[in-house]
């Protein structure tokens, strides 16, 4: 298992999978090439303690190291970053290259010239990314069409499977010790922990719904979560006979649903729940209001040192996925370490451009380049310790916002980007705790960890596109809806048939054949 290894052994290893491609091209170019760029997720979840891009290390650096000159229009922070990707796209005059959840429709975006098949270019003008593409067919299968076509440069996470696991449930050792209670399993355990911490410290089960609606503890119950759709609370998942269903619209999570019921309405639901954000579950961490909760391996160093630095005694733990009573776990949150998000050059970047913009991108994909992504600028943010592997400097790890922030101020792998997350990052920013949790999240689920997820790299016709997007945008108004009234008890177990017949009629059986075509499509590839 990961944990047994030593640290050092994790990051002397460092991209083991990178080599110099040989290339007479070098870095950086000479600054003749200005390029407009728009990021509606990931790197460009702009660190708060900068008003702009321009102000941020990292965006700085990156155009110096390439020596490409890039004007960023970045997702505003809280706004729903596929709404504003669909604005961006309806828009006159598209930037030259825009990094978003595009892979999906790909192949219509190339029909309509808003994006641009990197096919002819990419061997030549992204050798190094080329290159970390042909190292696994599953990297290179995600990033083309169904035509064979190269639609952009992608996510991804180095060691797969378990940066992938990057989380779920926490709970509070400390208070589980001072109560007595054992580590709980069973939706049955948590039941009991749940009421005790409520009884003793008024404490809720809380958590940020961008979070927990990507899988939660749906999977005690045979139940899939929302992970596949990024920012919405549906998903499609692929069941034991390589067939696309609906989560959403499955007998499991209504009891899933009306678990998460149970629970509100003896208040042991946090009511802030569904507009939680991890600033928001962090403040309720350090106040004491939480007892078990869903978060990621970040936000729970941060609140571990919160903690530290506070003296409230909270030792934050990492907790099993809940099994149902009956042994039942089907899917906890993970995948292949393969991200949706991708960055394509669009149909409006001039053509003497198109070079400068996918040799600024290859970079991220070159030994330097990676490191640079996820480190920052060596001698600035990191240099080479006495053993020859990376090491912070003070600027990092004496950072007043501590380690874990501060790396987003350097970095452009924090959450996701057109690059190779490395797994030594991960160890240098978190609490030996919070490795321990991912661990803990990961290893015993492995076989279930992102089970039945849609594959990245599926695509749609552009019919299929235009069919989809209308049936789609009733289900995503009104599945959400229901979520939240389900839970809350607006709805209730009677409620049950008449939504899923609702979803029937909006088109849902309609919309499981079309992803049905395109998983079968992608499969015979």
């Amino acid at each position: 298992m990961r944990k047994a290894l030593s640290v050092f052994l994790v990051l002397f290893f460092v991209f083991p999978a990178l080599a110099a491609v040989a290339d007479d091209f070098s870095y950086p170019m000479d600054g003749s090439v200005s390029l407009t760029w728009y990021v509606a997720e990931g790197f460009g979840d702009l660190n708060p303690v900068y008003a702009t891009w321009d102000e941020c290390p990292f965006y700085l650096n990156l155009m110096e190291l390439t020596g490409v000159n890039i004007d960023y229009s970045i997702n505003p922070a809280g706004a729903d970053g596929a709404q504003t990707l669909n604005l961006v796209l309806a828009s006159s005059t598209l930037p030259d290259l825009i990094f978003g959840g595009l892979a999906t429709d790909a192949e219509r975006h190339m029909e309509e010239g808003t994006i641009r098949d990197l096919t002819p270019y990419i061997q030549e003008w992204a050798p190094n990314y080329y290159a970390w593409l042909q190292s696994n067919p599953a990297y290179d299968k995600a990033m083309k069409t169904d035509e064979g076509k190269y639609y952009g440069f992608g996510f991804f996470r180095e060691d797969g499977g378990w940066n992938d696991t990057y989380q779920g449930p926490v709970v509070r050792q400390d208070w589980l010790d001072a109560c007595g209670l054992e580590t709980p399993v069973t939706i049955a355990d948590w039941d009991n922990a749940l009421k005790v911490f409520n009884d003793t410290y008024g404490a809720t089960f809380g958590f940020p719904m961008s979070r927990f609606r990507d899988s939660g503890i749906a999977g005690a119950f045979g139940a899939y979560g929302a992970m596949g759709q990024a920012g919405s609370s549906y998903r499609y998942f692929i069941d034991e006979n390589d067939t696309v269903q609906y989560a959403q619209a499955q007998p499991e999570w209504r009891e899933f649903l009306l678990k998460m019921q149970e629970w509100w309405v003896a208040g042991l639901i946090d009511q802030d729940i569904f507009t939680m954000q991890d600033s928001d579950a962090r403040s309720k961490a350090l106040a004491g209001t939480l007892g078990i909760t869903y978060t990621s391996m970040g936000q729970m160093s941060n609140w571990r040192r919160d903690a530290d630095e506070s003296a409230t005694g909270a030792d934050w733990v990492g907790l099993q996925y809940p099994h149902g009573n009956d042994d039942t776990l089907c899917a906890v949150f993970g995948g292949p370490g393969i991200g949706n998000p991708v960055a394509v050059v669009t149909g409006d970047c001039a053509e003497d451009k198109i070079e400068a913009a996918m040799r600024m991108l290859d970079y991220a994909y070159t030994p330097e380049g990676n490191l640079f992504w996820n480190f920052g600028k060596q001698g600035e943010s990191w240099d080479y310790d006495e053993n020859g592997v990376p090491a912070y400097l003070p600027l990092v790890t004496e950072d007043p916002d501590g380690i874990n922030e501060a790396i987003s101020k350097y970095g452009g792998s924090t959450w996701s980007g057109p690059c190779i997350q490395a797994t030594a990052l991960l160890y240098m920013k978190n609490t030996q705790q919070s490795i321990d949790a991912n661990d803990l999240w990961f290893y015993p689920n492995e076989a279930v960890a992102g089970k039945g997820k849609m594959p990245v790299g599926l695509t749609l016709t552009a019919d299929e596109s235009d069919e989809i997007a209308n049936i789609e945008s009733s289900l995503t108004t009104y599945v959400p809806e229901m979520f939240a009234k389900f839970i809350t008890g607006e709805a209730g177990a009677s409620d049950w048939d008449a939504y899923v017949q609702e979803l029937d009629n909006m088109g849902l059986q309609r919309a499981l054949e079309i992803r049905q075509t395109a998983y079968d499509r992608y499969l015979s590839r």
